[in-house]
């Protein structure tokens, strides 16, 4: 059996080995708390970090605190996108408008997505979250561009997909590594034996997200049987559940929101892993 461990946005310059130990070593701790013997499995972990990095400064995707200094009108589409998936986050994580507003120095008319000055408010009211306005800056970015880059979404996937073979497998994905997962694993073509997918800290359930990875329609992937969605209710990118409501799928997806985050962000992955329940879903896969 294979454990496919995908991980989210900002690791480039890490050391691919050091970060797949740092996954396992948490993940043996979940296996621990669960009081389960730690199964045999052999570990693909698709690093595509650098990749990513790379091609967002080919794309020359600035961050929305640096569009300002740029010379004409920003690109609608990125305004769109990145303003309405702040603007959803904020109003995910309890930030009113009113909050926003008191860091907001523009005309009050133009308030909303397309209006760049609005959107920096919005990242500012954002500071006050475990993740913090630059992390959450940088994580729209990075979405925006692999979602709407075909080059960039075609070469991130392919490094992904190229770790799943015939053999027996689960896969456990991460944040932005979640939504790579998820296209993967919808584009499989039959013969593959994917036994779950176990997604931890997704922002799948955003509105904007959502929209950009339809069509086709949303669908549990054909390859899988079961998906298992766990969250901190405390991770602002991860504030929704992935349930009827925002993921309207058969077999539905099993949702557990009270995962106790101890990492400084409430986002990190080590504190998803070292979950016992997520521990003893990753464990069923793997025995099953």
């Amino acid at each position: 059996m294979k454990l496919i461990l995908i991980h989210g946005r900002d690791q480039q310059g890490k050391d691919r080995a050091a970060l797949q130990k740092a996954w396992e070593r948490a993940l043996d701790e979940g296996f621990e708390e669960a009081e389960l013997d730690k199964p045999r499995y052999s570990v693909a972990f698709p690093f595509y970090g650098d990749e990513l990095d790379r091609l967002v400064k080919v794309v020359d995707a600035p961050l929305v605190k640096d569009v300002a200094k740029r010379r004409g009108a920003p690109d609608t589409n990125e305004a769109d996108f990145r303003g309405a998936l702040l603007e959803e986050l904020a109003e995910n994580a309890s930030i009113s408008k009113t909050t926003i507003a008191q860091h907001y120095k523009g005309d009050p008319k133009e308030k909303g997505p397309l209006n760049w000055g609005w959107v920096q408010a919005v990242l500012r009211a954002l500071d006050t979250t475990p993740l913090g306005e630059k992390a959450i800056d940088r994580f729209t970015r990075d979405v925006y561009v692999y979602l709407t880059y075909d080059l960039v979404s075609r070469t991130i996937n392919k490094i992904v997909t190229d770790k799943i073979d015939r053999e027996p497998c689960v896969v456990v994905a991460h944040s932005l590594g979640t939504i790579v997962a998820y296209r993967v694993l919808r584009d499989l073509g039959p013969g593959f034996d994917v036994r779950r997918l176990i997604t931890v800290g997704s922002p799948l359930g955003v509105e904007k997200i959502r929209d950009h990875i339809t069509p086709p329609a949303l669908a549990m992937p054909s390859s899988i049987p079961s998906w298992f969605n766990a969250y901190d209710d405390r991770d602002v990118v991860a504030l929704r559940a992935l349930d009827k409501r925002t993921w309207p799928i058969k077999p539905p997806i099993t949702n557990k929101r009270d995962v106790d985050n101890d990492t400084k962000n409430r986002h990190g992955i080590i504190g998803y892993l070292d979950d016992p329940v997520v521990a003893k879903w990753i464990y069923d896969g793997l025995t099953s």
